[in-house]
């Protein structure tokens, strides 16, 4: 692609903003900005003050400046870059946001493996690359002084080499609604042949969770267990669908005997087939027509596995935080009592106080293990003092622990002795 020399128009642009970014808000400076940048690139947006929608979920509640994409519709395929602008010296702290959003593109986006935006404040310009090799970041950061140049040829590349890919879904799926966004994926309500479905986009396509669905239906027919649903996942076109629908479950109703015991009834299936699930949270559970489901297995490994560590953080077996903490998640165990810890960490911490949550997400959200271990520990101990112990016991037996019936029925009595349910 032949890129010309910037037009006299768009040196006299940014000429101009050089000498006005001193006075007025980012956001005045920004909208007029858009203005002017819509005369060099029609499919660049102003989001700084975008919210909620697709656009909330795939940025995670934040806004970056200025979003370069394919339609005004942000599914993550449509999204090219991002833009940041602001006014004064651009600092670190600036430089990483940037590289920030540039990982939630990719998070999400099918088969993307990099992507490139830029920062400025008219005056110099910082380029930022974020890429993804085997399942780590890494990131790259380029400065000019040569504003105009620089930036001319940016707002004129090739969309392909910033990164995006091209992608689309088949015309008869119907997107619906945006449910959620999970760390590598967002999840669709679609409509199919005037049914309701729910479809997940990630950055890898994955059908893991398909095969082991499978499995599990399989060991519920051969078995005759009719008292157990688990979700119902189907292969359409080259697309993973699944229903029910349903929604994610409101915390203050997990806390029912029936849920409870559903879960365990559907997480026996899976261990009984020697798969850990390994990502137990509030976040992988929707509830339908008063059922509860057990969603995404795509962390899921066997049953004394060892290796580089994928799943929740937050409600994971301290066992499994301290081997992170030790190998930099790269040899981390599995057993089937991580995932009973968890569901018993998980019910513990959603009655602790939104300070305390927030305080422990920050540590999952820097991967800070042994901090997240810590602090965990001191929470639950003022809130539940008598439980900790008989975690402790289960977690210095967790590699023994083979028997699942006995397993799960011993922390379902832990659960109904220590926790107030309905």
């Amino acid at each position: 692609m032949i890129i010309c020399d910037p037009s006299e128009d768009f040196q006299n642009t940014i000429n101009t903003f050089v000498k006005v970014s001193k006075s007025g808000s980012e956001n005045e400076a920004s909208l007029e900005f858009d203005n002017h940048l819509k005369k060099f690139n029609t499919q660049i947006t102003f989001t700084g003050s975008q919210k909620g929608g697709e656009f909330g979920l795939v940025f995670c509640g934040k806004q970056p400046d200025f979003t370069w994409s394919i339609t005004t519709q942000f599914h993550p395929w449509n999204i090219i870059t991002i833009i940041e602008k602001k006014k004064n010296i651009l600092t670190r702290n600036e430089i990483s946001q940037m590289l920030e959003y540039l990982r939630m593109i990719i998070q999400i986006s099918p088969e993307r493996n990099y992507a490139i935006g830029c920062l400025t404040n008219y005056k110099e310009i910082v380029f930022g690359k974020a890429s993804i090799i085997n399942d780590k970041f890494n990131y790259e950061v380029f400065k000019s002084k040569n504003v105009i140049e620089e930036y001319w040829k940016f707002l004129h590349c090739n969309p392909s080499d910033l990164g995006q890919v091209k992608f689309s879904i088949p015309d008869n799926f119907y997107i619906k609604l945006s449910l959620g966004r999970g760390a590598n994926g967002m999840v669709y309500q679609i409509e199919y042949e005037n049914i309701q479905y729910a479809m997940k986009i990630s950055n890898k396509t994955s059908t893991k969770e398909y095969e082991i669905v499978g499995k599990m239906k399989n060991y519920i027919n051969e078995h005759s267990l009719s008292d157990i649903n688990i979700i119902n996942m189907f292969y359409v076109l080259g697309f993973i669908l699944s229903k029910p629908v349903g929604k994610l479950i409101n915390k203050n109703s997990l806390y029912q005997k029936k849920y409870i015991n559903q879960i365990f009834k559907q997480l026996s299936i899976g261990h009984k087939l020697r798969f850990v699930h390994r990502d137990i949270r509030i976040y992988n559970f929707i509830s339908s027509n008063d059922d509860i489901y057990l969603i995404d297995w795509d962390s899921s490994t066997y049953n004394g596995f060892k290796g580089r560590y994928e799943g929740t953080f937050t409600t994971a077996s301290r066992s499994a935080l301290t081997e992170y903490e030790l190998t930099h998640g790269r040899e981390v165990s599995a057993y089937y009592a991580d995932d009973c810890l968890s569901i018993i960490y998980m019910l513990l911490l959603l009655k602790c106080t939104n300070e305390e949550q927030v305080n422990l997400k920050q540590y999952a959200s820097v991967s800070s293990a042994g901090e997240l271990i810590v602090e965990r520990q001191y929470i639950l101990r003022q809130h539940y003092p008598n439980i900790i112990d008989r975690l402790n016991e289960i977690e210095k037996q967790r590699a023994d622990l083979l028997n699942i019936d006995e397993l799960h029925n011993r922390c379902q009595q832990i659960i109904e002795e220590c926790i107030d349910l309905v």
